[in-house]
């Protein structure tokens, strides 16, 4: 009877010692009522930074009206054409259902999951102030690029010697390039595509020089490469790489080795001005078909470069909001739905949907999906929940790995050979994220299960 006593006390003990999990992004977004309004907030809000907590909490009207009149400046100001909704129609929905407290709203802590051991070890680099989206590794470097310095930082994952290299980005100084997507290219080179200078670079690693591609169409806002299932940079037979537009419903080839741009134009999206459209990202399968999402169009697109065949498929969800897409050895497209924390599969040789899978913290918002080339496991970046997670293509099962810092807003996910991840902070403003560091910070995630 003592021995059962005791065996109860320490549970008793154990159970209230236990410390609550903090409210975190996905849990405040859980809290909003569903419907098309919350998804069209999420594709606005969400594409930058965390809403809600810890930083960007708000209680009243005027607090509403100040923060919204700012992000509505920033996204004209920067050309972004973010922001679905009218600062009116964001301000009254804010106020009725986004002010006070949120255990009001919300008493299940929806974060408070399952989470797998890993070691986790942060390289910070680079500028407070800075913007970081994308990350890639090289000589046992890591790399990161500043939206608004115009500067690429590495630094050595063994060492932590740090470096910082001028990018010759063709704009007035005090200007940004924008540097957005960072990538790598199958013979190791880091590739970098720039929004506002509508510039790529080729950087390499061996001999850290620069190589300039331009050429493309004025006001397209570069954005993103076309990956194929190894996670590299596609290159066609014939040399070629493609990038997509944020601003523009084309896709352009590039020649690697003389830097003739090609243009091709997708499906017109009806009904929307094409600079609000924004065709995102990319993939190419294994009979160099493209594969692209829409995010604000909300679609899926299929073009073939050799015939010049195109078409669109709307999302099943309005304003699902298609991010930045992966696919796989099998010709699969992974899709995560930025608005509704869903990820859709989609069969490219029978053309048809596949399944869904719903993550299992709700209110999150997924940015990115990338594979792993080495073991074919998916990873999705949980954006609201400070999480990755990873996913096993056979039996979907997810597994949640939890950032080491509150805030995070992860945007791409990178893999070694030896089974490390990575990704990096990838919040505007780079203070978003809750940590030490006057700097980026680059993260290496080393799964323990």
């Amino acid at each position: 009877m003592k021995k059962l006593l005791l065996t109860l006390l320490v549970a008793l003990v154990t159970f209230a010692c236990k410390e609550k999990p903090p409210v975190r992004s996905s849990d405040y977004m859980a809290s909003l009522p569903e419907g098309e309004v919350k998804r069209k907030l999420i594709m606005g809000c969400t594409s930058c930074h965390q809403m809600g907590v810890p930083v960007a909490i708000r209680n009243t009207k005027a607090e509403w009206d100040a923060t919204i009149t700012k992000m509505l400046k920033l996204d004209e100001d920067l050309k972004l054409h973010l922001i679905p909704l009218t600062k009116e129609d964001l301000v009254n929905w804010l106020t009725e259902h986004g002010s006070g407290p949120i255990e009001k709203r919300n008493t299940t802590i929806y974060s408070d999951v399952p989470v797998a051991k890993a070691k986790y070890e942060e390289f910070p680099l680079g500028y407070a102030n800075g913007f970081y989206h994308d990350m890639a590794l090289a000589d046992d470097r890591a790399f990161v690029a500043d939206y608004f310095g115009n500067k690429l930082y590495a630094i050595n994952l063994k060492t932590r010697k740090t470096e910082t290299f001028d990018i010759p980005v063709n704009v007035k100084p005090g200007k940004p390039g924008g540097a957005h997507a960072i990538d790598k290219t199958h013979d190791g080179k880091i590739w970098i595509t720039f929004t506002k200078s509508e510039q790529v670079m080729e950087f390499d690693p061996t001999t850290n020089k620069f190589r300039e591609y331009h050429g493309f169409t004025p006001g397209g806002n570069v954005q993103y490469f076309v990956l194929d299932a190894n996670r590299d940079v596609f290159e066609d037979k014939s040399g070629n790489f493609w990038v997509s537009h944020f601003s523009k419903e084309i896709l352009t080839q590039v020649n690697r080795a003389t830097g003739k741009t090609r243009v091709f134009n997708t499906t017109r999206t009806k009904n929307m001005d094409e600079a609000a459209v924004h065709l995102y990202a990319a993939v190419a399968d294994s009979k160099g078909r493209l594969w692209y999402t829409e995010t604000h169009g909300n679609h899926m697109g299929f073009l073939d470069p050799a015939t010049g065949k195109t078409w669109e498929k709307p999302m099943a969800l309005t304003w699902a909001g298609p991010k930045r897409l992966s696919i796989d050895k099998n010709d699969m497209l992974w899709i995560p739905e930025l608005a509704t924390g869903k990820i859709t599969l989609y069969d490219t040789r029978t053309e048809k949907i596949a399944g869904q899978i719903e993550l299992p913290i709700k209110g999150d918002y997924i940015y990115a999906i990338r594979i792993n080339p080495y073991n074919g496991d998916v990873w999705a970046t949980g954006s609201g929940s400070d999480s990755l997670y990873r996913i096993d293509p056979k039996t979907r099962a997810v597994r949640v790995y939890r950032m080491p810092r509150r805030g995070t807003f992860t945007r791409t996910v990178v893999f070694d050979k030896e089974g490390n991840v990575y990704t990096c902070y990838g919040s505007l403003p780079n203070k978003h994220t809750q940590m030490p560091y006057q700097n980026a910070v680059v993260l290496k995630i080393t799964p323990q299960d």
